[in-house]
């Protein structure tokens, strides 16, 4: 098959489930690319599980051919660990506890966001569940993508989809600006944002530590959405930059 060595179980998986739900075909070259779906009428789908600002020369060029494109980006809400001996013998199973939200993703859209207003450009982001299987090893390793600060006795196996819990479609100016809680004064600070984005996740009984994570990225959030021109900067309050929504 085209472009599947390096292809993990999840981003499989999803793919097949796309293709079936929208009758298209995978692997199939477009132009200079190959395309992980193309549906019958034409339209794109391409599951990224990393950094969503990888596609950004792919999707630029489909875009620019007059192609209706799909970005499918999966969040991990739970996730099971795995852990195997060398030679595949389970040694432990146990849910992690991490949990990502929606902010999660605002990281990998730092490339990509001249292109996410776009009219034929939609990306879906899905809420799932997976299984993460890891080796163990003799001693302390790195990660051949250098992803690792410091070794550790493990090197990550498969990541397998369990179940989609939710999806999320983010297509216009409104889908993006839902980001922003309601409960904001109209002119808001950093530090408004991020108390906000914090009460509004416990409110949907999100943990403290996801809660923390996801207000974290308020400032990552605003610097993404001024280049969006969804928010613009009006003055100052203190040392304290003041926003307002356009």
């Amino acid at each position: 098959m085209i472009q599947t060595y390096n292809e993990s179980d999840l981003h499989r998986t999803l793919k097949h489930l796309y293709a079936l739900e929208h009758n298209g075909k995978t692997e199939v070259p477009v132009g200079k690319w190959i395309c992980d779906i193309v549906t019958e009428n034409g339209d794109v789908i391409e599951i990224q599980t990393a950094n969503i600002s990888k596609l950004t020369p792919k999707t630029k060029s489909l875009l620019d051919d007059g192609r209706n494109v799909m970005i499918v980006h999966p969040l991990v809400i739970e996730k099971t660990i795995e852990t195997y001996t060398p030679d595949g013998a389970l040694i432990s199973r146990r849910k992690s506890p991490k949990k990502q939200t929606i902010y999660a993703m605002l990281r990998s859209l730092t490339g990509i966001y001249p292109l996410l207003l776009h009219g034929n450009l939609t990306l879906e982001v899905l809420f799932v569940t997976i299984t993460e299987q890891r080796r163990k090893t003799a001693t302390p390793v790195r990660l051949a993508n250098k992803s690792r600060h410091f070794p550790k006795t493990w090197v990550p196996q498969e990541k397998k989809l369990e179940s989609i819990i939710r999806k999320e479609r983010y297509k216009t100016k409104a889908d993006y600006m839902a980001l922003i809680p309601p409960a904001l004064p109209h002119e808001f600070t950093i530090p408004n944002l991020q108390k906000a984005i914090f009460s509004k996740l416990q409110e949907d009984k999100t943990n403290k530590n996801s809660c923390t994570a996801a207000a974290n990225q308020a400032r990552l959030l605003l610097w993404l959405f001024t280049r969006m021109d969804l928010v613009e900067k009006c003055g100052k309050q203190g040392r304290c930059i003041l926003y307002r929504t356009k």
